[in-house]
C-alpha cells in the first residue's frame, strides 16, 4: 500500500505540476516563465548513495524539475514526499541537495511534503558542527495534515483537492476495528467525490484527481467500495454540467430506472421528495448508519428517523 501510494503522488504531481508549483510556492512561480515549460530530470538521476550497512544502493530523488526564470536563468526545484518521518530526514535531504548541487550548478528550491497522519510539527534544518565548522542547511516543509479543511475545500486550485482526498488518513484514527475506519473512509470518499464533481474541472484535471481518489482512498471491506461505486455511478452517468444536487442525481437516477416512484410536485416538494428518496436509498440500499447520512445528506438526525419510522411501518416503500 505505501508503494502504491509513493507511485500515486510521483503521478499526480507530474500531471498536475503547475498547479502544484502554484499552490506550494508562488513566488517561485512568478519569477519562472511558465509559458517555457519546464523539463523533469529524475529519470536521469541515478546517484549512488551508501546506505547504513556500508553498500551501495541505487536511489532516485521524488521529483526533480528544471525551470526558466523570466530574467533568463535556469534552476531546480526538488520535491521529497514523505510518509513516515525519521530524525535523519533533514540529513537525507541535504545529501541530496549537497549531490545535485554538485552535478547541475544551479540554483535548488527544495520541498518535503510530509503526508504522515498526525500534527506533529517537524523542523526542516538540519545542521552539523565540528572544531569551529558549522553547517546549516533549510528547506522548504509542507505538512499535509496541519492544512485547513476549510481552506483547502474553498481555493481555486486543483491542488488543494488531492491534499484533501489525503488527508482522509486522519479520519480513522482512534477506529476501534477496520468496519469502523471503512465507515468513515466511506463517508469521506463521497464527499471528496462530490465536492470534485462540484468544482467543475476541465476534464484532463478532474479525471486525474479522481483517479487518484479512487486508488489513495482504500477499503478493507469489498462490500464498503460496492456502496462507493454505487454512490459514483450515480454521479458520474449524469452530465456533470448540469448537475445541482446530489438528490437530484438520485432521484433521476431512480425515476429513470423504477427505483423511485412518484413523480415532483413542483420544485419545492420536488427537491424534499429528492431528499427523502436521497436517505431512503442510503438507508435501505446502503446501509449508512444515522451519522453517516447526516455528514453525507446534510440532513438532521430527526429527519433520518422520520424516514426510518415510514419505512418500518410500511408507509415508505419503493420498489
Amino acid at each position: 500500500m505505501r508503494k502504491q501510494k509513493d507511485i500515486l503522488w510521483k503521478g499526480v504531481l507530474e500531471q498536475l505540476f503547475e498547479d502544484f508549483l502554484l499552490f506550494i510556492n508562488p513566488n517561485l512561480a512568478q519569477s519562472v516563465d511558465l509559458a517555457k515549460g519546464f523539463e523533469f530530470l529524475n529519470k536521469e538521476l541515478n546517484q549512488n548513495f551508501p546506505s547504513e550497512n556500508g553498500k551501495y544502493e541505487q536511489k532516485i530523488v521524488d521529483k526533480l524539475v528544471k525551470l526558466n526564470t523570466k530574467d533568463g536563468k535556469q534552476v531546480l526545484m526538488h520535491v521529497e514526499v514523505q510518509d513516515k518521518y525519521n530524525k535523519d530526514f533533514g540529513k537525507r535531504m541535504y545529501g541530496y541537495y549537497n549531490r545535485l548541487y554538485d552535478k547541475y550548478k544551479m540554483p535548488i528550491a527544495a520541498h518535503a511534503i510530509l503526508t504522515e497522519s498526525n500534527e506533529i510539527k517537524r523542523t526542516n534544518v538540519f545542521r552539523t558542527r565540528y572544531m569551529g565548522t558549522r553547517l546549516t542547511y533549510g528547506y522548504n516543509i509542507f505538512k499535509i495534515a496541519l492544512q485547513d479543511d476549510d481552506y483547502l475545500i474553498e481555493h481555486p486550485n486543483p491542488l488543494a483537492l488531492v491534499l484533501l482526498i489525503a488527508k482522509a488518513t486522519l479520519t480513522t484514527r482512534g477506529c476501534k476495528n477496520h468496519l469502523e475506519a471503512d465507515e468513515r473512509l466511506l463517508v469521506y470518499k463521497l464527499k471528496m467525490a462530490k465536492l470534485i464533481l462540484d468544482k467543475q474541472l476541465p476534464s484532463i484535471k478532474e479525471k486525474i484527481i479522481m483517479d487518484f481518489l479512487f486508488y489513495y482512498i482504500s477499503f478493507e471491506f469489498s462490500e464498503t467500495k460496492t456502496k462507493f461505486d454505487y454512490e459514483v455511478n450515480l454521479l458520474t452517468n449524469k452530465n456533470i454540467e448540469n448537475m445541482i444536487t446530489m438528490q437530484d442525481a438520485i432521484y433521476e437516477y431512480g425515476e429513470a430506472t423504477g427505483f423511485y416512484e412518484g413523480k415532483k410536485e413542483g420544485k419545492k416538494e420536488g427537491k424534499k421528495e429528492g431528499k427523502e428518496n436521497e436517505v431512503y436509498g442510503l438507508i435501505t440500499k446502503l446501509g449508512f448508519s444515522d451519522q453517516q447520512i447526516v455528514e453525507y445528506a446534510n440532513v438532521s438526525v430527526t429527519f433520518i428517523k422520520k424516514i426510518r419510522a415510514k419505512i418500518k411501518s410500511g408507509k415508505l416503500v419503493y420498489s
